[in-house]
């Protein structure tokens, strides 16, 4: 029986080989580094799981509303835990990412309050939830924070689509209750925000209000350093199941982790007032 070379069956030639190995060799350094990460946040995690006592019994299911739900419970401390948060909402009920944002924003802001993006235009789908980007230019998107009277401002990149520094260290209003941040490039064509970036945004922000929200859209940003944004002053995060989380198995879902207060009023806004991350 005649064993075929495979190389030469996909027609590729010994110079492309060796091209592909000079390559490979040439970012050992870049692979060794992702497997760094890979092993500290899987450690990460079963330490996570271990702490909350995942065990057979929370993979039971459950009917009705959902009271008492063990594995939810667990599942919900695992995620605490890994995020370094103080309490985490996890639903499959949640759709999308832009639903858990719109869940942390709306349970947060209050008609007059303001909401401060200090890494410019967030991406198309939240746009519409704030009222950027209304069907007729004379109305806001019906439901939208702006139809409900919290205002919007940003400060807007510099050309090479990192943060105006300058700018930040000097955003804060006395009106101001929430600053946003968005870790992805979404949209545009700048780069992703690694955590350091993002911590000094925060400590920006802090030097001037200690009582200000410190939002994150953490969507593609989970699990690709050892740190997440919580583990460096964000006060609450949120995602999506179906992206870094889910490992690409999810169908569905999403995460919402932070304060224990701030948690719970995004929960009572996707359930209702009072029954909050009880239910569901």
């Amino acid at each position: 029986m005649r064993i075929n070379d495979p190389y030469e069956y996909w027609q590729i030639n010994k110079a492309t080989r060796k091209a592909g190995d000079e390559a490979e060799k040439r970012l050992a350094s870049v692979f060794a580094r992702i497997a760094d990460i890979r092993e500290h946040n899987q450690l990460r995690v079963l330490q996570a799981m271990q702490e909350a006592r995942v065990s057979d019994s929370g993979f039971g299911g459950t009917t009705g509303y959902g009271y008492d739900d063990m594995g939810r419970d667990q599942l919900e401390d695992v995620y605490a835990r890994v995020f370094g948060a103080e309490a985490a909402y996890v639903r499959h009920s949640i759709a999308t990412g832009t639903q858990a944002l719109a869940a942390c924003l709306y349970g947060i802001l209050r008609p007059g309050d303001e909401m401060l993006s200090i890494t410019g235009r967030p991406y198309d789908t939240l746009s519409r939830t704030i009222g950027l980007k209304a069907l007729k230019k004379e109305l806001s998107d019906p439901g939208s924070l702006k139809d409900f009277g919290i205002t919007y401002r940003q400060v807007d990149l510099q050309p090479d689509g990192m943060p105006n520094w300058d700018e930040v260290a000097h955003s804060v209003r006395p009106e101001t209750k929430l600053v946003f941040i968005q870790r992805s490039r979404g949209y545009m064509g700048r780069p992703a925000y690694r955590i350091e970036e993002i911590a000094r945004l925060i400590e920006l922000v802090r030097v001037q209000s200690s009582s200000v929200v410190i939002m994150v859209d953490n969507c593609y940003g989970e699990f690709v350093e050892k740190l997440e944004p919580c583990m460096v002053g964000a006060d609450i995060c949120a995602g999506s199941l179906i992206k870094n989380p889910g490992g690409g198995i999810a169908p569905g879902g999403g995460y919402i982790v932070g304060r224990a207060d701030l948690v719970e009023r995004a929960a009572n806004r996707l359930t209702a007032p009072g029954l909050g991350s009880d239910v569901g």
